[in-house]
């Protein structure tokens, strides 16, 4: 009973938030605005034989164009400069340096010219490789007097997926309490709360004094006291001036009084007081234990591990234990943990810690993505890349080995927190109405969303990326780095085999962005939200001539190469194929913000550094920056770059 509580009036403090919310958010981070369509590599005229089963097939249909198209080979050469610290991860502290001096792997270089071909020829998206594809978890509990608009919506979302109305008119749980039980085969079920014998909820008080050898709740937070075969579920507390000393004094209070003091109580509930039956096991798909591993924000207790995610502290019983205890399970389960669930169909469709836990918007990361970029087509990047065991790759990365031998690294060095992508924070990730910022559109939103783009990080030539020597790091949040130092010069190659001209134009417009590449940086390794990783490339590309590997020596001398060749007809070749398939406008729309994203000239320029600033705030302290809290919309890649 009690369910969930807030007034939804915005007095007080509204003028405020809604001030603030007008206010533009900054984040190290912006996106490319997607494509209307996917634009097919020429390969996809190919699309039947080479997606089909017919190994023979495949292979005759990539020999044909091979054969046609495919007649292209040679390499890339990239003279490349560290603009911003470096930091390729190895030990996890250390920069990579298997060979005892710091290089760039080909892999690194491999990820970052593949991400840019998916972006600049207009590609699919895949769940499986182009992002993440899960569903997000969000809560929201109660919109109280004086908060932003924003939570109201999401609140009265939570509120009917997680409240029932009771048959005397009041509101109470959708959520039921049970057992999760975890397999030697590492399979997820939930056996049951059946009655209510030894269930119930005590006052926090009165559970401080039956058990006085407890830590006290106040400085808890989550967590499960087990007492014999009650499991206590705690949620959180109340300060000690705002708890109510006994039972008798809670129910003296009015129903008014009651909803404003907030938590009071702690439910329980007892092993004996489960359906252990084998037959009575309601399944949790591996989809939802998947969706719950991947839920970042949660925070207290870890179901699935067992823990709490702060102390690592255990809280689920072994099988032996739980028998002791009361459970009747069998020897196929090896672990019982308390959590309540959701249940549609006869699985469990969600479940948490307590009976208000995190929940998943019904729309997962992909049904933010147009459908016109879901199909199977061929794109270039897939063309060029391969597709595992149907046709293999066609470039080819080297590693970058020092100019001059080897570089020199950084002191290592405690880094602020590395931020990790959030798509809970709906208001940056997804494509916005800016006439409603005071109301931005989350994952479940009437209608769909779509997704903001492919995600870049911007340059930011002072990189702040350790802490200040008067802040004690968090071990929790922080890591050590070692970064290769500013102006380190590398040398690599990509060699690519039987490219045809249209796919040696996309290749080598990686690197001509911007018409002559000179304003343009890239973004490499880790720590790119703290402003590592920016380099310049200068790049030169060489054509193999029929006879490159028979004369390797003219008049008994080795055979020099010209400089470099002329890439300017490969590139319009690449643009007039864009231009033939309708995609002209969408596609100059992308290589405009791209060039803005990777401008290494206007991130020079004056006050730069705030209009990307993280907004997480202080971590150590705990203080978030008010234009997250209240939901503030990002601008654009170019509302950024000209604003």
């Amino acid at each position: 009973m009690g369910g969930f509580r807030g007034n939804h009036g915005r007095q007080g403090n509204a003028a405020h938030a809604t001030n603030v919310a007008n206010e533009r958010a900054t984040a190290p981070y912006n996106f490319v605005s997607l494509p209307d369509k996917i634009l097919p590599a020429e390969l996809d005229a190919y699309h039947d034989a080479l997606l089909g089963e017919d190994e023979a097939a495949i292979h005759s249909a990539f020999r044909s164009f091979l054969q046609e198209k495919g007649k292209l080979s040679g390499h890339i050469d990239l003279d490349i400069e560290a603009l911003a610290p470096l930091f390729i991860g190895g030990n996890g502290v250390e920069t990579f340096a298997p060979a005892g001096h710091a290089i760039l792997p080909g892999s690194s270089i491999r990820g970052m010219v593949k991400n840019l071909i998916k972006i600049i020829t207009c590609g699919s998206w895949h769940g499986d490789e182009d992002t993440n594809d899960r569903h997000i978890y969000y809560r929201c509990l109660m919109a109280p007097n004086g908060s932003p608009a924003w939570m109201v919506p999401l609140h009265n979302l939570y509120a009917s997926k997680m409240n029932i109305t009771l048959p005397n008119g009041q509101t109470g749980y959708r959520a039921k309490q049970g057992f999760l039980l975890k397999d030697k085969h590492g399979k997820y079920f939930v056996s049951p709360r059946t009655d209510s014998k030894e269930s119930g909820r005590i006052l926090i008080r009165e559970y401080e004094k039956k058990f006085p050898d407890e830590c006290p709740l106040l400085s808890r937070g989550s967590y499960v006291a087990w007492h014999g075969a009650k499991a206590y579920i705690i949620t959180g507390s109340q300060p000690a001036d705002k708890l109510v000393e006994t039972q008798a004094d809670y129910d003296a209070l009015s129903p008014e009084a009651q909803q404003s003091s907030g938590k009071q109580h702690i439910r329980y509930f007892s092993l004996h007081d489960a359906d252990w039956d084998v037959d009575h096991r309601i399944p949790v798909p591996d989809s939802v234990i998947n969706d719950y591993v991947e839920d970042t924000k949660r925070n207290g207790v870890d179901l699935i591990e067992g823990k709490d995610k702060k102390t690592h502290e255990t809280f689920y019983l072994t099988r032996d234990e739980a028998r002791k205890r009361g459970a009747q399970i069998g020897d196929d389960i090896v672990s019982v943990i308390p959590c309540g669930y959701l249940e549609a169909n006869g699985k469990v469709t969600a479940f948490g810690h307590g009976l208000c836990f995190r929940i998943p918007y019904d729309r997962d990361v992909m049904g933010a993505i147009p459908d016109t970029l879901k199909k199977d087509t061929i794109d270039f990047a897939t063309a060029l890349f391969g597709n595992t065991e149907r046709w293999s790759s066609r470039l080819f990365f080297e590693d970058a080995e020092p100019v001059d031998g080897e570089v020199e690294c950084y002191d290592t060095k405690w880094a602020r927190p590395l931020l990790q992508p959030n798509p809970t924070s709906y208001q940056l990730y997804l494509t916005q109405d800016g006439r409603h910022p005071e109301n931005p559109k989350h994952w479940d939103e009437a209608g769909g969303v779509k997704i903001r783009g492919y995600k870049l990080y911007w340059h930011t030539p002072i990189s702040p990326w350790q802490i200040p020597k008067n802040e004690t790091p968090n071990k929790n949040v922080s890591r050590q780095l070692t970064p290769i130092k500013r102006k380190s010069k590398f040398r690599s190659r990509i060699r690519f085999e039987n490219l045809s001209a249209v796919e040696l134009g996309a290749l080598l417009m990686v690197f001509d962005l911007s018409g002559n590449g000179e304003k343009i940086a890239y973004k490499i390794g880790q720590a790119k939200s703290l402003g590592l990783g920016s380099i310049k490339i200068h790049s030169t590309f060489h054509l193999d001539q029929q006879d490159t590997y028979e004369q390797l020596f003219t008049d008994g001398r080795f055979q020099e190469r010209k400089d470099k060749d002329d890439s300017s007809g490969y590139l319009a070749a690449f643009t007039t194929y864009v231009r033939d398939n309708g995609l002209e406008r969408c596609w100059q729309e992308t290589i405009n913000e791209v060039v803005e994203m990777l401008d290494w000239d206007n991130a020079k320029k004056h006050g730069w550094p705030d209009k990307v600033a993280s907004m997480s705030g202080n971590v150590q302290t705990g203080s978030v920056d008010d234009r997250f809290k209240h939901r503030s919309i990002l601008p654009t890649v170019t509302e950024v770059y000209n604003g």
